[in-house]
């Protein structure tokens, strides 16, 4: 599982943006998002000789077929089915099978006909989509329309009212059936309407790859136990509610998923997310590490993890782990998104750069890394590729406020002062109450004159962050040319507090000091600055300004 894009709130302007896909369930097959739903589950229903139910997920799955398991786990979400009239519907497609069979015991014919009754007489669809409704036993029946979790229900349900040996059959991020009596054995991928595929078809999917190690000891592409299938329904439900911010009922339903079935390294990975989530970070980093023991190939699970070391600010630990995923998946975007934004606050700028050009190789759609590559030529001054970046960002997505702010620092930088207002401003419609970019827009408005709005600036700044030490040290400077000097000393007194090691707030302060009158004042402050500042290049004219207050003292 791959964390979705979730951006981070700014705190500056090389705020890290850690993109996470931690909630997608990718089919390994065709690539469609696959989710699944979590639902919980009561003791209140009574068996008919009136003795309480079980949890579905406690049932022994010896007790009752996989029909009607599954269709009590859908009654949790849809509590107005009628069980038996589904059981019916199903039993309506089993005889249909079963008289076309007739006593047929050649496996080929038999998974033929299954297929044929299936996907062509039924027009039973396969689709590229996620949702309760498209796992849910009855809602297929009811629609016929399924994903590979759905529909590999429908067929193994089939298959146990047949006695047929066919199973289960999982792979990451994924679930299929085969039929296997022993003498023969093939693969069912429903996906493609009950194609055969060989096993080595689903070894190395990009991103979801299994280690051979995982295949020796059974953890992949083994014969599904009724209790595993069972397993991967309350996996895949764990997700999507987690996706409807279920944190609760998520980590319950993958807890079972796990108790069920205790070798799915994808199990693992959802669960560290989760954990990640709820703030468990010990346990999720346990999690994302169980998850890479059993699969040393499972990419998502060294994405994961990655971003969540690079949410810690252990950031080498974070681009060794991207660096496996795109190394495990050489396609996987993000991998190369989150490392080249990890490389740029490492100070490798460089390297940053050939990363997100990899990622707008792969997609030239993706704003993002168009406004973060900005930001790395913007760093490494190369302007106008800056700006190109920029503006490109914004032609894709032009609500993204970050890149305003962005754009509207490199307009500054370059004193384009009409331009940078504009931004700054767009991204104040949007972010009202971000101190940082008032400052900046502050400085914009001083750039060009405005002094009263550059005030109005800083006075918000002040509002919003009281404890910017440079703020009150420039607002301060612009009092001092309003002929405010009473006003100027109080701004040049607060930004020494917080600061006391500005050479510069020592000089405007003594000026200050020099201009009310205060000599004695203006002389410690000026003393002060040379000894911050032994080599300002007005040195030789404030010693100068020094000799003459001690001859006139």
């Amino acid at each position: 599982m791959k964390r979705q894009p979730q951006i981070t709130q700014i705190k500056n302007v090389n705020n890290f943006f850690i993109l996470l896909v931690k909630n997608l369930c990718i089919c390994a097959i065709c690539g469609f998002k696959c989710f699944f739903t979590s639902l919980d589950f009561t003791s209140s229903d009574l068996l008919a000789d009136g003795l309480e139910a079980k949890p579905v997920w406690e049932m022994s799955t010896r007790e009752a077929s996989l029909a009607r398991i599954v269709l009590k786990i859908a009654q949790e979400s849809y509590p107005e089915i009628d069980r038996e009239q589904y059981i019916e519907k199903l039993n309506t497609i089993i005889k249909n099978i079963k008289t076309v069979l007739n006593d047929e015991k050649e496996p080929e014919k038999i998974i033929k006909t299954i297929n044929s009754i299936l996907f062509k007489e039924l027009k039973f669809q396969y689709v590229q989509k996620g949702g309760l409704e498209y796992i849910s036993l009855h809602k297929v029946l009811d629609t016929r329309v399924g994903n590979c979790e759905g529909l590999s229900i429908l067929y193994l349900c089939i298959a146990e009212e047949l006695h047929l040996p066919i199973y289960g059959v999982s792979v990451p991020e994924h679930i299929f059936v085969r039929y296997d009596d022993g003498d023969f054995r093939k693969n069912i991928e429903i996906g493609y309407e009950g194609m055969a595929t060989p096993d080595s078809y689903y070894v190395n999917m990009p991103g979801k790859r299994i280690s051979q190690m995982s295949i020796k000891k059974g953890y992949y592409l083994k014969n599904l136990t009724m209790d595993e299938v069972i397993a991967n329904i309350y996996l895949n439900r764990s997700i999507i509610q987690k996706e409807k911010g279920n944190i609760e009922n998520a980590l319950k339903d993958v807890n079972r998923a796990i108790e069920l079935h205790r070798n799915d390294a994808v199990a693992y990975c959802n669960r560290g997310v989760i954990y990640e989530k709820t703030g468990n970070v010990e346990y999720a980093i346990y999690d994302y590490n169980k998850s890479i023991d059993l699969n040393p190939d499972y990419a998502p699970a060294y994405y994961n993890r990655g971003s969540l070391y690079a949410s810690m600010e252990k950031l080498d630990k974070a681009i060794i782990d991207y660096s496996m995923a795109v190394s495990l998946d050489p396609n996987s975007i993000l991998s190369y998104y989150n490392r080249g934004i990890a490389f740029k606050m490492v100070g490798r700028v460089d390297l940053s750069i050939e990363d997100l050009s990899k990622v707008i190789s792969l997609d030239h759609t993706f704003a993002a890394a168009y406004a973060h590559r900005g930001l790395a030529y913007a760093e490494s001054c190369e302007s106008e590729k800056a700006m190109s970046d920029f503006n490109k960002a914004l032609e894709i997505d032009p609500n993204h406020a970050e890149t305003y702010m962005k754009r509207g620092i490199l307009h500054a930088d370059l004193q384009r002062f009409d331009d940078a207002i504009k931004d700054l401003t767009t991204f104040i419609q949007c972010v009202p109450n971000n101190a940082f970019v008032y400052y900046i827009r502050a400085k914009a408005y001083r750039g060009k004159g405005e002094i009263e709005k550059s005030m109005a600036d800083y006075d918000r700044v002040v509002e919003l962050n009281p404890g910017m030490a440079g703020v009150y040290y420039e607002r301060g400077q612009i009092k001092n040319q309003l002929e405010k000097p009473h006003e100027a000393l109080m701004d040049f007194n607060a930004s020494l507090e917080l600061f006391p090691y500005n050479p510069l707030a020592y000089l405007h302060r003594g000026n200050t000091f020099k201009k009310l009158g205060e000599m004695k004042n203006a002389l410690r402050d000026y003393l002060a600055y040379l000894k911050l500042n032994p080599n300002a290049p007005d040195a030789e004219e404030i010693k100068r300004e020094i000799e003459e207050i001690k001859t006139n003292l």
